[in-house]
């Protein structure tokens, strides 16, 4: 039990703690080229790749799809609540509250669920990441607007990954080994750039961050195990669930408010400390889970 929660636990924190150490010594790291690279390459071919060889059972992929846009009702609701009631500033603290960072969750899927896993990780990742780019853009922004989204390769890449999926086509093996070479540069490089991302940040208002973030987990644990409970999931399904609700808040939401001129100071201790909240939380879950 022990070795494969550090099978998981050691290559995902070392990856990110490289990012991380390389950050804070000012190495040069160029984000505004490689998001772009990860966001519409390596990660659409990743999703084509891991869903399109029917490594997952179909109807159990539409299941996990499901519970993630379950948990994400359920997780907006109470964080519109909360933050009105704490007198947060909605803008700035929505988004992050609500969205996670699947950079994580996809190498969680990777290291410790195999290929079946994997899969079933995606298909999460995927419902959050359409949220990412459509609800996260009208709550910065205040306008609703779906051309972000459709410029998005990784929509694209999951309805053709999924019409493969439900129509039993096999991609030929060139295609399909081009696209797994392409895809394997996405977990690391998502992993480098949160670490990056985290170095960064300043310590200004640490101990209201914390509180903050410290909420926001037990929103994400709860809401994930009542859609467990009324989706009726089970086995590895209902795991990946659970394990993904520890996830910190997405490094994206930083881009996009910057964007939109909002208190970057607030937000980004804010999504450091959904961080620190994550590696402690997640050894623990894992304990109990696997």
């Amino acid at each position: 039990m022990l070795n494969h929660i550090l099978d998981i636990l050691v290559p995902l924190f070392s990856v990110i703690l490289i990012g991380y150490t390389l950050g804070r010594y000012k190495f040069p790291w160029a984000k505004k080229e490689i998001g772009p690279l990860i966001l519409q390459v390596a990660l659409p071919c990743l999703i084509i790749h891991q869903l399109a060889n029917d490594r997952a059972n179909p109807i159990q992929m539409l299941w996990i799809m499901g519970a993630a846009a379950l948990v994400l009702a359920i997780v907006f609701a109470i964080s519109i609540v909360v933050i009105r009631l704490a007198r947060m500033e909605p803008r700035t603290y929505l988004t992050p509250s609500a969205l996670s960072n699947m950079s994580v969750g996809i190498a969680i899927g990777l290291l410790g669920f195999g290929n079946s896993g994997l899969a079933l990780c995606i298909g999460y990742a995927v419902v959050v990441l359409i949220a990412q780019f459509s609800v996260a853009i009208w709550c910065f922004e205040g306008k609703v607007t779906f051309k972000p989204l459709l410029k998005r390769g990784l929509l694209w890449a999951s309805v053709v990954a999924l019409i493969i999926m439900f129509s039993g086509l096999t991609l030929p093996s060139y295609i399909d080994r081009s696209l797994e070479f392409f895809g394997h540069m996405a977990i690391p490089l998502l992993l480098l750039s949160l670490g990056f991302a985290l170095s960064e940040v300043k310590p200004k208002g640490f101990g209201k961050a914390m509180v903050y973030s410290g909420i926001r987990l037990a929103i994400f644990v709860g809401a994930s195990y009542l859609a467990t409970l009324i989706l009726g999931l089970t086995g590895e399904t209902r795991t990946i669930v659970l394990l993904l609700s520890v996830l910190p808040s997405s490094t994206i939401n930083v881009i996009m408010a910057r964007d939109a001129s909002c208190d970057m100071d607030k937000i980004t201790i804010y999504i450091f400390c959904t961080n620190i909240w994550m590696a402690g939380a997640l050894p623990v879950a894992m304990w109990l889970l696997l």
